[in-house]
């Protein structure tokens, strides 16, 4: 199973006020049916539960078809060539294809179609997510293990301890063995290799960022670690989220790409709690230009979520 399907059927369970008994485990196997039959890349099941979400929430309990609709125009959004009837030739008959037409006719009407750009980077953000929610999302998804990860990914490393590097690089060979690898111990290294890899069109897919990347580990003199305070009045990983999301100096003539950009901190809860305070943390789960806020020590199976959701 897909770890993009998985979510978005915890998604659709969220979504209702009374979720059925069993729906979770049915919204998961109805999700990657489309993936796999409709050929369907992260951005289409993205745009899906984007489109599906203002459906299901009018329509419930019937989140089935308001899903296939959401999912009908996410698609169109995303590609060409996809027809609504192809939704009944290749996914399901359980409904006329006039009624997906009225359906669609709603969805197009209903829908908030401002900063879409940014609405679906959003949506992306909140199923990674939602999958690595602990209480409730891939991990707690039994019976449904996530697929391998693709090969070919671009992954940037960057953290000032060299065993943390390796670990999270042993970590992603045993996933993605073909994945190109660059690791970084400092932010202006980092910032390099990325303007580097844009100019040579060799386009990053996941950044994995610590927090700390300055400081030492502990004060050599009180022998405590530094404080989230202290972290934050030096050069750290936001430093580098933040550059990410710079405007351009000039128009670009390429079309390049943001990464995921993963934050995975020692003081991870603390930074989470200390951002949903401050007003940083977004309704997404991003926060200060990164796309999510992991603890370490970073696990298997988050770092599987982060591969296979990486690209759109």
């Amino acid at each position: 199973m897909h770890t993009t399907s998985i979510a978005t059927a915890i998604a659709i369970e969220r979504l209702l006020d009374d979720p059925p008994a069993g729906l979770r485990a049915e919204a998961i196997e109805y999700v990657e049916l489309a993936r796999n039959n409709l050929a369907l890349d992260n951005a289409s099941i993205t745009a899906g539960i984007m489109f599906a979400q203002p459906l299901i929430k009018m329509w419930q309990p019937h989140w089935k078809f308001a899903y296939t609709v959401g999912l009908a125009v996410g698609i169109k959004y995303t590609t060409e060539g996809f027809y609504i009837g192809d939704i009944v030739e290749h996914l399901t008959s359980e409904f006329p294809l006039d009624c997906l037409l009225e359906g669609e006719a709603i969805a197009i009407t209903v829908f908030d179609w401002s900063q879409m750009h940014q609405r679906l980077r959003n949506f992306r953000n909140a199923l990674v997510n939602v999958a690595l929610d602990p209480a409730g999302g891939v991990a707690g998804s039994a019976g449904h293990p996530p697929e391998a990860p693709p090969n070919g990914m671009h992954v940037l490393i960057v953290d000032d301890s060299q065993l943390v590097l390796d670990v999270h690089r042993n970590l992603i060979e045993f996933l993605s063995p073909e994945a190109r690898i660059h690791t970084c111990l400092t932010t202006a290294d980092a910032i390099a290799y990325i303007h580097q890899q844009n100019v040579s069109g060799h386009f990053i897919h996941l950044i994995l960022l610590d927090l700390n990347l300055s400081l030492p580990d502990y004060d050599p003199v009180t022998g405590l670690p530094p404080t989230l305070a202290q972290i934050n009045a030096v050069t750290n990983g936001f430093t580098l989220a933040t550059h990410l999301d710079a405007p351009l100096a000039q128009v670009p003539i390429d079309f390049r790409f943001k990464p995921l950009v993963a934050m995975i901190s020692n003081l991870g809860q603390t930074l989470t709690d200390a951002s949903i305070e401050n007003g940083d943390m977004q309704q997404d789960g991003s926060c200060r230009g990164c796309d999510t806020v992991i603890p370490k020590p970073l696990s298997l199976q988050s770092m599987r979520v982060l591969l296979e959701s990486c690209a759109f």
